[in-house]
């Protein structure tokens, strides 16, 4: 448990928590960088969170050592940001000081439900979304593939067959709901997976829904109308609409979201939440380098629109590291840096206690010329591809990139 030793360490996702990836693997958390060596479906629940790695990472935080693998809340930290390890601590510190019951065992399960997707955001990939597939083969794949479709799609099915209607994993779950007291769900868009509420529906049955917090990322396109009545029945629900910008921005970085629509869905969810109070609504957005100059725009839209109803969280792209704001070269850097600091004062409960420590991330990376090169390249090709023009939709970035030109 935490204590003055281990304070600097000691994190309650290594202790209590899993993170699946969209093939199945797993991991401690989604921040940790560890080998995968272990699927759901192939090996049980239990013996994933079992795995030696993982215990070696739970001796070393209890004992104050900070383990490699969670390097990136480690960066986080160094540069002045709350980093995950924290922000959980916090919460459930919070949960045992309001005599909530300690968590035993698996108790935070998060679930990036395969690749089933009807979106290609920008920062995102096919292991992540299937509508990645056909673009990526492409451009990228093709000639590794003798240009047959078929062959790449069979190589990709890892990325959905632990979370198919067949995959013994969807009653290994249900075995293990005595413990979980808050699901993530993630995606491809979780809202797609029909089994999913199928869980949902069996821990109502069961009577486990009561001390299940569910959390939710979902790219705005979908509001499930018959479903979402199930939610009345759980501890909490925390619904996180991904947005990272709003109109011509977000369409361009949500390829082939439209705005109008993540806004009538977000209106459904409003007009949801007033009767059903146990909800918490919120914008998470991700910030890269594609939209990191214009965050400015966006926050103006969140305070003018959304603030009365939605909470915020500005989320950091790690990887890949051509869209990770730490690797700007130095005249861009200080561009967006200048412009960050502008955002007005009036923000401050929703916004500046991010600010230092996104300031302190971009100004803690390295330039390196073949990672902006890479970036550069990696735009054009996929407007190119979309028929979408960076330099058009973000034309003042784009000036100062160099890239409103080429």
């Amino acid at each position: 448990m935490l204590n003055e030793q281990n304070k600097h360490s000691w994190c309650v996702n290594a202790e209590h928590a899993m993170s699946a990836n969209n093939n199945g693997t797993t991991k401690i958390c989604c921040m940790i960088k560890n080998e995968e060596i272990m699927a759901l479906g192939e090996n049980t629940i239990q013996e994933n969170f079992q795995k030696i790695e993982f215990v070696k990472i739970r001796e070393d935080l209890q004992n104050g050592i900070r383990h490699k693998d969670c390097r990136w809340c480690w960066q986080e930290e160094e540069n002045g940001r709350k980093s995950k390890r924290l922000r959980d601590n916090e919460k459930y510190i919070g949960h045992l000081e309001a005599g909530g019951e300690p968590f035993q065992g698996l108790a935070k399960f998060e679930l990036n439900l395969g690749n089933t997707c009807n979106l290609r955001c920008r920062t995102c990939a096919p292991h992540s979304s299937s509508q990645w597939m056909k673009e990526y083969f492409d451009l990228y794949e093709a000639k590794n593939y003798d240009n047959d479709y078929k062959k790449y799609s069979i190589q990709m099915k890892r990325y959905h067959q632990t979370y198919d209607d067949e995959s013994p994993f969807w009653d290994d779950l249900v075995n293990n709901l005595s413990t979980v007291k808050q699901f993530d769900f993630y995606g491809g868009e979780p809202f797609m997976s029909k089994k999913m509420w199928a869980v949902l529906e069996m821990a109502v049955d069961q009577g486990y829904a009561k001390d299940i917090e569910l959390h939710y990322a979902t790219n705005g396109t979908q509001w499930p109308k018959d479903k979402v009545e199930i939610f009345k029945h759980f501890r909490h629900l925390n619904l996180n609409f991904s947005i990272d910008g709003v109109g011509e921005h977000f369409e361009f970085m949500r390829y082939p979201a439209t705005w109008s629509e993540a806004q009538e869905n977000m209106e459904y969810a409003r007009e949801f939440k007033k009767t059903h109070h146990n909800m918490q609504l919120s914008w998470c957005s991700t910030l890269s380098t594609l939209n990191i100059y214009n965050l400015p725009d966006l926050l103006d839209e969140f305070y003018k629109t959304y603030a009365n109803d939605f909470g915020i969280y500005l989320n950091l792209v790690h990887g890949p590291i051509h869209y990770n704001i730490s690797k700007l070269p130095k005249s861009v850097r200080e561009a967006v840096v200048a412009r960050l600091e502008k955002i007005p004062k009036e923000y401050e409960n929703i916004w500046w206690h991010y600010l230092p420590g996104i300031i302190n991330f971009i100004n803690s990376g390295e330039y390196e010329e073949d990672v902006w090169r890479r970036f550069k390249i990696t735009t054009l090709r996929h407007d190119d591809y979309r028929n979408q023009n960076f330099a058009k939709t973000f034309p003042e970035f784009a000036k100062i990139i160099g890239t409103d030109n080429e």
